[in-house]
């Protein structure tokens, strides 16, 4: 029977603490940090499920990231947005049309609150949040606006709003301050001394889109014959009133003209025969038919003369400013080709000579909340980008500043006309087209559904991340009340073999055999 030596037992009984204290480290790190071990090998079967869910956890944390960055702008924006439309309402309210009070600087008390609320809506667009733009649709480099002294008054060798509102206001009103028409003067033929017929003619300047267009003529004028106007849209058009014999107080001649640029809204000019001219609207029988012809065609002067600086100003301006400030999806603005201006026919792209009011991302689009896209979960994304020149914010930009640089500071009876309808014009450009609902209202409700998406895919993600977090610490965790109790077994069992290899260690070969 072989006897083991001592050196056996001691080798052992080493090799058995040593295992030991090996398992109380284990045992005491898993103690400390709450999970079986520093690698997927130590949760053995459930470790791929630990793996797939720690990589599902880290991608949520991700998306929770962009949700953070994205909730910061969409919230800012959900802000601005309800104060450009409190502007906007207060611009409209702002422009009253009965409010026609001069300061000493020429402006009306009207004109000074419109550029307060301009310059504020200029700020608000140009508000930037960590570095983000958040009205220059993807591009964050800079102020999407350009400065309000620029967009009125030109910048850099650039021509500015009212430059252009100047050329268009040439435009229409051409040379004779008109509208583009010619008022021939009187034809008249005489048996004898005494005129027999009397005629005279209104002519379309040419072929374009400034100025009035002849639409139709009635009368009711006792021995008066209107000829044309033709109203098929044939330019250069005319009307001919030709007087064979003297009218009747009482009956009128009624003119109708459309106002450019597309001619669809019209105003009519209404002349009654009367005893003298001293009424507005009203034209005096004379002597004779000739006297009563030139009586007609004075008023039809003076009456034209006073829609041009007043009705057709107004619309002038409003097309000067939609072709100034409708740029949405990479338009060029829209000049005169001039000079000259008052004989001009045509537009042409003002690139490179007017100033991009609008200097934000501005490329070929139809839908500018694609320009800023948020990846908020897997096969899920969210888009908040806006454009400062989509139609509502330049709505409201283009009708304040069109207000503020018209020149009313001539303080007369034209001028207090021609503030009644530029106000009326740029109130309707402010005004919503429903009772309720605006172009600013439509950007913020698309807005808003962002917010909720992205307010509820963070709530779906905090519940799941739980979820996951849970089963991980099931899985990589440990049962603190078992590991405490094997530690202790351990320890205990390492103070007895301390014990016996104590008393091994002391024997010798003599006590041994």
């Amino acid at each position: 029977m072989a006897i083991d030596t001592i050196s056996t037992s001691r080798h052992y009984m080493t090799r058995q603490i040593t295992s030991l204290s090996k398992s109380l480290n284990e045992k005491t790190s898993q103690l400390a940090s709450g999970k079986e071990g520093t690698t997927y090998g130590a949760v053995g079967n459930s470790r791929l499920l630990d793996l797939e869910l720690t990589q599902k956890v880290k991608r949520i944390e991700a998306y929770e990231e962009t949700i953070v960055q994205a909730n910061l702008h969409i919230k800012t924006m959900n802000l601005t947005l309800d104060r450009l439309e409190d502007i906007r309402i207060d611009g409209k309210a702002s422009m009253d049309l009965n409010d026609f009070e001069l300061q000493n600087d020429g402006q009306t008390r009207t004109q000074a609150t419109a550029e307060l609320l301009l310059y504020e809506a200029a700020s608000l667009l140009n508000t930037e949040v960590a570095g983000y733009y958040l009205y220059g649709g993807g591009v964050a480099s800079e102020d999407p606006v350009s400065p309000i002294d620029a967009i009125l008054d030109g910048a850099g060798g650039l021509d500015g709003l009212r430059m252009v509102m100047d050329e268009f206001g040439q435009a229409n009103l051409g040379a004779n301050n008109n509208g583009r028409l010619d008022v021939s003067a009187l034809a008249t033929n005489y048996a004898g001394a005494v005129p027999t017929d009397s005629t005279f003619s209104i002519t379309e300047d040419g072929a374009h889109d400034f100025g009035f267009d002849l639409a139709s003529a009635t009368s009711n004028l006792s021995n008066v014959t209107l000829t044309g106007p033709a109203g098929t849209g044939t330019d250069p058009d005319s009307l001919s009133v030709e007087f064979t014999g003297q009218p009747t107080l009482g009956e009128t001649i009624s003119i109708d003209f459309t106002l450019p640029p597309d001619h669809t809204e019209s105003i009519t000019l209404e002349f009654t025969a009367a005893s003298s001219d001293t009424e507005e609207g009203a034209f005096a029988i004379g002597a004779d038919l000739e006297e009563t012809a030139g009586n007609l065609r004075t008023a039809i002067n003076e009456a034209l003369e006073r829609e041009a600086a007043t009705t057709l100003k107004a619309a002038s301006d409003k097309w000067a400013a939609d072709s100034f400030f409708d740029t949405f999806g990479g338009a060029d603005p829209v000049r005169v080709d001039g000079p000259p201006f008052d004989t001009a026919t045509a537009t042409m792209s003002g690139a490179g000579t007017t100033v991009e009011w609008y200097i934000g991302e501005n490329d070929a689009t139809t839908n500018a909340r694609t320009d800023k896209t948020a990846v908020i979960d897997d096969n899920l994304n969210v888009n908040y980008g806006v454009r400062a020149n989509e139609e509502g914010l330049t709505d409201l930009i283009k009708a304040l500043s069109v207000f503020i640089a018209a020149d009313f500071s001539g303080g007369g009876e034209t001028d207090e006309l021609y503030y009644g309808a530029l106000t009326a014009t740029t109130r309707g450009i402010l005004a919503p087209t429903t009772s309720d609902e605006s172009g600013i209202v439509d950007i913020a409700t698309d807005i808003s559904i962002a917010y909720r998406a992205v307010d509820a895919t963070s709530d779906r993600h905090m519940v799941q991340k739980s979820s996951f977090t849970s089963t991980i610490e099931e899985i990589e965790g440990v049962d603190n009340e078992l590991l405490a109790a094997e530690i202790l077994q351990l320890k205990t069992n390492i103070e007895a073999s301390y014990r016996a290899s104590s008393i091994v260690y002391q024997l010798s070969l003599t006590d041994y055999i």
